[in-house]
């Protein structure tokens, strides 16, 4: 009988004290205000006239246990109302930084562990991780841009891996809607989908182009004949759609006849070493013509930079000098760091 009324009273007690625990900052308040209230009532009564003039003053001061002494009570009353303040106060100071510090440590462990939501805009979204190709793809970007906002995207993880300030983690399935609201995905200006197989990969890009179509969409594929799917997909302008394979058999070829070609174009695509492939629009300006020839010296010659190919509705490589070359054409060239604000008066 006795041992039943004694885990009666401990389950009372958890669930009192569970209770307490969710109404803390109700509790913590109330308490403050009854003790503020309660000891200047209290010390009006005591007659501590220079007290009760300067009385928030010296009640956090005396709650806080800081006592500076340049208020102190004179009777028996005020001296126990001030012990009582300070006893009761100190506790209740330790209530609001511990909730504080709780606070700080569940948003800190929902970012860690996944949980919480993106308010970036023009951020870099990267669904999938693949430990090593997934940490070089993110260097390489960092090394681009050192400081964009990526988030990475993944059903696997239970962690952040990166500690990057600016690699955000969300944890959750691709394609949910959950996650492609969590990491804003409708407002990312890029984004690499990077599945566990091409059907995931796929029904990524799908439900991500369904809310975002002006987004520059890279997926990768294990099968080249799934290419197309990708590039259909809807989207603002068709080459925002762009599709990434496996060492590419042509590559290989290329490396057996020319000899450390293959070794050329990792350092065209690495940002970490050599130059870099990097693109340009021209921007559409009335009248304005150039011939390849001109582009390409001037390029050479004010910035050290060689152009490679173009775009105008396909892409060109190596075009011949007497190309002309209009407004909207984009220039493919490399260089040792992108080239910002060019000039494009004639």
């Amino acid at each position: 009988m006795i041992y039943r009324i004694f885990f009666r009273l401990l389950a009372s007690s958890q669930f009192s004290l569970y209770q307490l625990y969710k109404r803390a900052w109700t509790f913590i308040f109330c308490l403050l205000m009854m003790l503020y209230a309660g000891g200047y009532l209290l010390m009006i009564a005591a007659d501590e006239t220079d007290i009760v003039a300067n009385y928030t003053y010296w009640f956090f001061v005396s709650a806080t246990t800081v006592g500076y002494g340049d208020y102190a009570p004179r009777t028996d009353l005020g001296k126990f109302i001030a012990v009582t303040i300070m006893l009761l106060g100190i506790g209740t100071i330790t209530l609001v930084i511990a909730k504080i510090t709780e606070v700080f440590l569940t948003i800190i462990g929902k970012r860690n562990k996944g949980q919480s939501s993106m308010k970036s805009k023009n951020h870099t979204v990267i669904m999938g991780y693949r430990k090593s190709d997934t940490e070089k793809i993110i260097d390489e970007l960092i090394a681009n841009n050192s400081k964009q906002k990526i988030v990475l995207c993944s059903s696997e993880l239970e962690r952040n891996p990166f500690i990057q300030d600016n690699v955000e983690f969300i944890k959750g399935e691709l394609a949910s809607n959950d996650v492609l609201a969590r990491s804003n995905i409708k407002n990312a200006s890029k984004i690499i989908v990077y599945g566990s197989d091409d059907n995931q990969t796929f029904f990524t890009a799908y439900a991500i182009r369904e809310v975002n179509l002006t987004g520059h969409l890279v997926c990768y594929l294990q099968n080249e004949d799934h290419s197309e799917k990708v590039y259909n997909l809807p989207a603002q302008r068709k080459w925002l759609n762009q599709v990434i394979l496996p060492v590419n058999v042509y590559l290989l070829a290329q490396e057996l006849q020319d000899p450390e070609s293959s070794n050329v174009f990792q350092h065209l695509i690495s940002n970490l070493k050599g130059a870099t492939l990097f693109r340009t629009d021209i921007p559409k300006i009335e009248g304005s013509t150039w011939t390849f020839e001109e582009l390409f010296l001037r390029f050479k010659r004010e910035h050290d930079a060689t152009i490679l190919a173009i775009k105008k509705t396909e892409i060109i490589s190596n075009p011949s000098l007497s190309e002309e070359i209009t407004g909207g054409t984009a220039l493919f060239y490399i260089s040792s760091k992108r080239l910002n604000q060019l000039s494009w008066a004639e």
